[in-house]
């Protein structure tokens, strides 16, 4: 906006001087117009070139090399933005524009970029167990997913700071808009990559290898339409592909650090970007960032279950066996399409690391132990797990529903589904709210 109205205070200067209707004693027009006709037409011709966009950019674009030029203003578009003021400020369309008072290098060089330089400082500070517990969670899943990448020739710190940020290397993240996964796939994306099905509980989002298969052709499907921009292939992936493609046609394929460029990403993507590039440089080099990355030992077994369990009753009897955080994240993740809430039948396989075989063998058979973890895990997903809708059958009774699923009273039944004593009338083809057991 400084650049504008600079602008156009040197462009109405230079056309009053040549119309000799300035008094350079006094900077005051001689005549009681308060501009001459051609100041006029310039601010006319400017307000039409600022009602379409393809001229706006255009303008503003050579504007700055005149700025430039003249030496009106130094050129610093390749290393930094310009300053963002936290002021608001009104722009010639009308809309208000939020600023911040910081000058913020957002230079392509990353050590040397602001935001980049923030982000370094969560990881290596509050988001310390994150950036650690993904690296953790990778050592597992690596074998089945790491392949994929490689196809492509994709920088496996880059895969690995995607998953920290993605989903913490959790097989069975999902966010509120309907991402799910490693790699927090959305359904139309992941049908789009080769998704389709499911495989146990879960769609194939939620199964390590495919939703490594499907990511590794997104981002080798940007990588080709930015050259393997890293940034660039990033905003593409945070604020969807379609999106940010025509974003990146508006500004002719310039680079994203351009402030221009930058500011007019959703506020998601501005903060995703530095971040993920951040945890890539620490990939790449713990060493240099002060991070200890130990290596595992990840080999892993099928063994059968002695009696009925679940994953959270076996994460109960593994304990903190070589692993202060627990094991139920990881057996989890090393049994994708088994529900933690699920009650998996005796002698089921199930894959747990091999290192912990001699506790499995001893804990996990401990029938006093095991009793003590059922009961927990009972009592845990009883008073999670809800509803479910249960159509009524000729002959059912109020009684004899209550008798079947045994997970609740007569009363209850009747309040839930606001039923009125004494006699609790129900009728066949009708819908019921059950508690889940």
């Amino acid at each position: 906006m400084k650049k504008i109205l600079l602008t156009l205070t040197i462009l109405v200067s230079l056309f009053s001087c040549q119309a000799g209707k300035i008094n350079i004693a006094n900077n005051q027009p001689e005549s009681n117009d308060e501009l001459p006709p051609n100041a006029k037409q310039v601010l006319v011709s400017l307000d039409t070139c600022y009602s379409n966009e393809t001229c706006r950019l255009g303008l503003d674009e050579q504007i700055n090399d005149w700025l430039v030029e003249k030496n009106y203003l130094n050129d610093s578009r390749h290393s930094v933005t310009e300053e963002v003021s936290q002021e608001l400020e009104l722009t010639f369309d009308g809309t208000i524009v939020d600023k911040s008072i910081n000058t913020i290098p957002l230079s392509s060089n990353y050590l040397n970029n602001a935001l980049i330089k923030g982000a370094l400082n969560e990881w290596l500070t509050w988001k310390r167990p994150q950036l650690i517990n993904t690296w953790q969670y990778y050592q597992f899943l690596r074998k089945d997913i790491i392949d994929s990448f490689k196809q492509y020739d994709i920088d496996e710190a880059l895969v690995l700071a995607i998953l920290a940020q993605e989903s913490g290397g959790k097989v069975h993240s999902s966010s509120r808009a309907g991402a799910g996964g490693l790699f927090q796939l959305m359904p139309a994306t992941a049908k789009r990559l080769g998704l389709h099905g499911k495989m146990g509980a879960y769609d194939l989002r939620f199964n390590p290898k495919q939703s490594a298969i499907a990511a590794a052709k997104y981002i080798d499907e940007q990588n080709k339409l930015y050259a393997g921009d890293e940034a660039k292939v990033l905003a593409a992936y945070n604020s969807g592909e379609n999106r940010f493609a025509r974003l990146n046609k508006r500004y002719k394929n310039k680079s994203i650090w351009g402030k221009s460029f930058f500011y007019e990403l959703p506020r998601e993507t501005r903060h995703y970007v530095p971040v993920v590039l951040a945890a890539m440089l620490i990939f790449q080099d713990p060493h240099k960032f002060n991070v200890v990355l130990d290596k595992m030992d990840v080999e892993t077994k099928v063994v059968q279950l002695p009696t009925d369990s679940s994953l959270s009753e076996l994460a109960v009897c593994l304990g903190q066996e070589q692993r202060n955080d627990g094991w139920f994240r990881i057996l989890r993740n090393l049994n994708s399409g088994i529900k933690a809430d699920k009650a998996i039948k005796a002698n089921t396989d199930i894959v747990i690391p091999i290192t912990l075989s001699e506790i499995f063998d001893s804990n996990c058979q401990d029938k006093e132990l095991m009793a003590m973890a059922k009961s927990f895990h009972e009592s845990d997903f009883q008073g999670n797990q809800g509803l479910f809708r249960y159509r009524v059958k000729k002959g059912d009774s109020l009684y004899k529903i209550v008798k079947k699923f045994r997970c609740t009273s007569k009363k209850e039944l009747a309040r839930i589904n606001h039923l009125k004593p004494p006699r609790y009338l129900i009728r066949a083809g009708k819908h019921l709210n059950i508690p889940q057991c």
